[in-house]
């Protein structure tokens, strides 16, 4: 699920900011070499957090995912500046659902450093993905059938079935 996340929102990006260099954060970030003239818009996944379980006899959490967006720039205030840049992936992204996934909301916004002429912000966006235990069978105590299917009902109203399967997961 994240690499297809990080694909969508790599995607996404690019269609939205064509002016830069848009990519999948390096896996070697100490041999990365901002060549485009203008910039880069890099994403990485950050980090994740569960809540507490909503029930107590089967596992349902919220599962708050980050994705840290770094913006290298040559400049601040030029229409590829990095104030420009980050008011126009806040944009892109906010409110925006990749599949299989909940809305993008902006966490935070810095500024992270300045070397030879190249300014570096990340800016943070998180969404929640609800995700349940697998229905694997009970012990042999148990008088309760395997958990097979859990619907959840947003602050919409809308109703969200979770894939079949072990580790299904559902946009919230």
């Amino acid at each position: 699920m994240i690499r297809e996340i990080e694909a969508a929102l790599v995607a996404r990006i690019a269609e939205r900011i064509p002016d830069l260099h848009v990519a999948a954060f390096p896996d070697k970030p100490e041999s990365f070499n901002l060549h485009h003239p203008a910039g880069a818009v890099l994403v990485a996944f950050g980090r994740e957090t569960y809540s507490r379980p909503r029930a107590i006899d089967v596992i349902v959490q919220e599962r708050r995912i980050e994705w840290d967006i770094s913006i290298l720039t040559r400049n601040l205030r030029t229409h590829v500046g990095a104030y420009e840049v980050l008011d126009a992936l806040r944009l892109a992204l906010t409110g925006w659902r990749p599949e299989g996934s909940g809305k993008l909301r902006p966490v935070r916004a810095e500024f992270l450093d300045q070397k030879q002429g190249v300014w570096t912000h990340v800016l943070t966006m998180d969404h929640v993905v609800t995700v349940a235990e697998c229905g694997e069978a009970e012990e042999a105590d148990c008088d309760l059938p395997p958990l097979a299917r859990v619907d959840m009902r947003d602050e919409f109203g809308g109703a969200h079935a979770p894939r079949p399967g072990c580790g299904a997961e559902e946009a919230s």
